[in-house]
């Protein structure tokens, strides 16, 4: 079974936002399968958690690019 997805009610945000982006502020109870457990989580909480993990792949891009180039050079100097 999916987990669901329930808006919550709540009496006003915490931090006013653009009308057309108001909507991502709005809590949801997501009720976990496939045992019932409850968290409640906001589109723009998700949006945040994706911009960090876009940006540790960049970074970690960086860091392979990196040891890849220091691996090339070892392998050059061992065989050389």
């Amino acid at each position: 079974m999916a987990d669901k997805f329930t808006k919550k009610a709540v009496s006003a945000p915490s931090e006013p936002a653009p009308a057309a982006d108001a909507w991502k502020d709005a809590m949801v109870e997501k009720e976990h399968q496939p045992a019932k457990q409850k968290s409640e989580v906001s589109y723009r909480t998700l949006e945040n958690s994706l911009a960090s993990i876009e940006q540790q792949i960049k970074s970690l891009g960086e860091e392979k690019a990196y040891v890849q180039a220091e691996m090339a050079e070892v392998k050059k100097a061992a065989q050389g």
